[in-house]
């Protein structure tokens, strides 16, 4: 993802470590510009916590996990808590722009339920975890 109006924020390189810290996530990063920066999530030391599942199925019948994946979920919480340290930044994802965190509400549940499976077998970015809770309704306070 790409994280634009930053130039504002004290020391965001050590903003975003701490958050990604306290999710237990990992982050490699760099500076696109003053006022912008790539962001890729990669899965911390808690094997269980975020663990993005895939498309194909063990011999047990259960999705393979996808290595350092990142699920919804901590896609998530890392941008509740990216908004948390300003409202007013723009985030442009795979998934979604996102120009502020009131747009950032409006948008990213409906995220939840899109289809990343097949026709045939549907399977929406919400459900390929191990998440415990699939729940979609947290919003930026």
């Amino acid at each position: 993802m790409k994280v634009y109006n930053i130039k504002t924020i004290n020391n965001f390189d050590n903003a975003i470590n701490e958050l990604a810290k306290s999710l237990d996530i990992k982050l490699d990063y760099n500076s696109i510009s003053k006022n912008c920066y790539r962001i890729k999530l990669i899965k911390g030391n808690n094997k269980n916590k975020y663990q993005r599942l895939g498309f194909s199925i063990n011999k047990d019948g259960n999705r393979k996990k996808v290595g350092r994946a990142i699920c919804w979920h901590g896609y998530r919480d890392f941008i509740i808590g990216l908004y948390k340290l300003s409202p007013n930044i723009r985030i442009v994802s795979a998934q979604a722009t996102y120009l502020n965190a009131s747009d950032f509400n409006d948008k990213y549940p409906s995220t939840y339920y899109k289809n990343i499976g097949s026709v045939v077998e549907p399977l929406s970015y919400g459900n390929a975890c191990t998440c415990k809770e699939h729940e979609q309704q947290t919003k930026v306070a």
